[in-house]
C-alpha cells in the first residue's frame, strides 16, 4: 500500500541475491489480466513473471517462479483499511466476490484516464512505466464521486429496490446497469481480492 515513510518495492530476494522488479500500474495491470486470461496455470505464472520481474533468476523450476509471483502479488494487494481477519470472513460470507464487481482496468480504462485526468489533471498515458501501482492505486480509490468511474461504479453498484417509488428514475439506473454492464462478471479489479490463493493453488499442482 502507499507509504510517505517507504519507497515501493523495486527489487526481491532470493537466495541472497536482488533481482529487480517492475511494478509500474500498467504493468501490474496488465498481469491482472493475464490471471483472467485461458493460459493454463504454468502459462500464467510464466507469463506474471515475465511482466513483473526485470532480471533473469538462476532456475526456471516453475514453483520458484510461483512463489515469486505469490509474493509479489500479496505486496501490490496491500491496503490500509479492511484487514481486520473478522471482518474479512463476514465478507465473504455474506457477499460473494462476484457481487463486489463494480470496475474492471481495461473495460473502464477511458473513465479512468477522463477520471484521472478531470480530477488530478494527470495525463495517465504519460505515466506509463512512471507511476508505481500503489501510488496509482491510491489515486484511484480516492477519485471523487462525479467522476465517471464513480458514476459508472455507482450505477453498477446501485439497488433498483431503492427505487419502488420511483419508477422512471428505477427505469433510467435499470437501463444505466445494462448498457455499463462488465463484460466478464468477476472480480473487478483483476483479482486483487484472491490473487494469493490462486497462486496457492498454481503452486500446489505445480509440485
Amino acid at each position: 500500500m502507499f507509504s510517505f515513510t517507504k519507497r515501493p518495492e523495486t527489487t526481491f530476494k532470493l537466495l541472497d541475491k536482488e533481482y529487480r522488479i517492475n511494478l509500474a500500474f500498467n504493468v501490474v495491470i496488465e498481469a491482472f489480466g493475464v490471471l483472467d486470461s485461458d493460459l493454463d496455470d504454468a502459462e500464467k505464472i510464466n507469463k506474471c513473471f515475465d511482466l513483473l520481474v526485470v532480471d533473469s533468476i538462476p532456475s526456471n523450476d516453475i514453483a520458484i517462479k510461483a512463489d515469486v509471483i505469490k509474493s509479489l502479488f500479496e505486496y501490490i494487494n496491500e491496503k490500509p483499511y479492511g484487514n481486520d481477519e473478522d471482518y474479512n470472513n463476514e465478507t465473504q460470507v455474506d457477499e460473494p466476490l462476484s457481487s463486489q464487481a463494480d470496475y474492471d482496468y481495461e473495460q473502464d480504462a477511458g473513465a479512468i484516464y477522463a477520471s484521472f485526468l478531470n480530477f488530478y489533471h494527470i495525463d495517465l498515458n504519460q505515466m506509463i512505466d512512471r507511476m508505481d501501482w500503489h501510488q496509482f492505486k491510491a489515486l484511484f480509490d480516492n477519485l471523487g464521486p462525479d467522476t465517471p468511474i464513480q458514476k459508472i461504479r455507482q450505477y453498477r453498484s446501485d439497488d433498483l429496490t431503492g427505487y419502488k417509488d420511483n419508477p422512471e428514475q428505477a427505469q433510467f439506473v435499470s437501463e444505466m446497469k445494462s448498457y455499463y454492464q462488465l463484460d466478464n462478471q468477476v472480480e473487478g479489479d483483476g483479482f486483487t481480492g484472491n490473487a494469493s490463493a490462486i497462486f496457492d493453488m498454481m503452486m500446489g499442482d505445480a509440485e
